[in-house]
């Protein structure tokens, strides 16, 4: 089977580091596996497997050089001023011919494809004009209702009416499912099927030394994420404070990774005068050796599509808490890990930061681990692509 994946761009992020393992999972079951990236940034993440391939379609550039292409961004530049947050869609009747074009000259060299898997809306809002049934469309996280005001009806039909649907999560599909039954949205198909994980390969990575992470000489907690507001890192750093106040905490916490709320978080250190016990390493490219030397890892996030964070600190055998958050979290932390789920509140995560830190690892929190790392495992993700796409096909 020849597949491709395809992702905004490949700076480091979550999604995108999701879609190359996709793309690398489709390669070792022995499929004929492509990456296809829309946006020519520095690349930062890509498939490791040697018979991967990747192709960029500069999209953007694609359509200014055309000539008619520079008058429909000015065009759509102004259409959002009146409708707002709709400029990609607007574009993306331009883009959405570029993608046809470049995947048509693509094909003409390599062969059809026979399934082409859309990470994210930042990704398939790109292309959405086009109508194909080989186009798989994956929600990678919950869904805001009210997102384009007034136009949210007519804009998420246009997205999502007759697609193939793929949902990361339990709780990423009660959410699509939400959204498209308020709207009455007619999906061709719903699957959820989840992300996967290659664990040799994580473990290997996490082995590796990190110089800044040797130099970290003191025991600590681990926040890692894009510094944005779903990350809710204030929270965290709020609830550290607390831990230490009223539970003795006596770790630093370590946060890595890189975003506009950074002001923000030094802000929040501050007000709580934490200048030395909470350190801001920045965008770290290989993350997995900061998982396995900490001694705890802590998602703090208002929603999440699934929360890979939490599978990649357990594969490096590091204990989680995690705040229980709308999305995918729940998936994860199931049996004995509920007990280390966490109200969005400093006293409550604090209070499950302390209980993580002192318990010792039962056989029944052994055993649960491992069921929650073989949900996530590679070769089943897929198994259910196939099962879906290629085996049986559950419509509404």
């Amino acid at each position: 089977m020849r597949v491709a994946v395809v992702v905004n761009s490949l700076k480091l992020g979550g999604m995108e580091r999701v879609a190359c393992s996709l793309t690398d999972a489709f390669a070792k079951q022995g499929h004929d596996a492509h990456l296809i990236y829309l946006k020519n940034r520095q690349i930062e993440v890509t498939p490791s497997h040697s018979n991967t391939t990747m192709h960029l379609f500069d999209l953007k550039k694609w359509v200014l050089l055309s000539g008619i292409g520079l008058i429909w961004l000015v065009i759509c530049r102004l259409l959002n001023v009146v409708f707002r947050k709709t400029f990609s869609m607007f574009f993306a009747y331009a883009e959405a011919v570029a993608f046809a074009y470049k995947l048509n000259r693509l094909e003409k060299r390599i062969g059809r494809f026979d399934l082409i898997v859309f990470r994210g809306h930042g990704t398939f809002s790109h292309v959405w004009p086009l109508q194909d049934k080989r186009f798989v469309f994956v929600c990678e996280s919950t869904q805001n209702k009210a997102h384009f005001g007034a136009y949210s009806k007519r804009i998420f039909t246009l997205l999502f009416s007759h697609r193939r649907m793929v949902c990361v999560s339990d709780g990423a599909r009660e959410s699509f499912m939400d959204l498209i039954e308020s709207f009455q949205i007619p999906c061709q198909s719903i699957h959820t099927i989840t992300n996967p994980n290659d664990y040799d390969k994580i473990r290997q990575e996490a082995a590796c030394l990190v110089d800044s992470v040797e130099y970290h000489k003191k025991p600590y907690i681990l926040g890692l994420g894009r510094l944005v507001p779903g990350k809710n890192f204030p929270l965290l750093i709020e609830a550290y404070h607390y831990a230490r106040q009223h539970y003795g905490i006596q770790h630093d916490l370590v946060i890595v990774g890189e975003g506009r709320e950074r002001e923000k978080i030094k802000q929040t250190i501050k007000q709580f005068d934490l200048e030395d016990y909470v350190f801001l390493k920045g965008q770290q490219n290989n993350p997995f050796p900061w998982y396995q030397q900490a001694d705890l890892f802590v998602l703090s996030s208002t929603s999440e599509g699934l929360g890979m964070v939490l599978i990649e600190a357990l594969a490096c055998g590091t204990s989680v808490v995690a705040t229980n958050c709308p999305g995918g979290v729940g998936d994860i932390m199931q049996g004995k890990l509920k007990n280390f789920l966490a109200q969005q509140t400093p006293d409550s995560l604090a209070e499950k930061i302390a209980l993580a830190l002192q318990e010792d690892t039962s056989p029944e929190l052994t055993a649960d681990i491992a069921k929650a790392l073989q949900q996530f495992d590679e070769a089943h993700i897929v198994e259910q692509y196939i099962q879906a796409y290629f085996a049986t096909e559950n419509t509404l």
